[in-house]
């Protein structure tokens, strides 16, 4: 079985976000949604 189990997944989720938070209030910034390219579905 390969992958992350559904624990470990939320796990680096969470992490992630904690970084990102902690991430802005260190350096006293705002979060801005990252540019996403629209693609033409078929």
């Amino acid at each position: 079985k390969e992958g992350k189990t559904k624990g470990q997944a939320l796990v680096c989720i969470m992490r992630r976000l904690v970084n990102i938070v902690y991430g802005m209030m260190k350096y006293k910034t705002a979060y801005e949604l990252p540019v996403v390219e629209e693609k033409e579905v078929v």
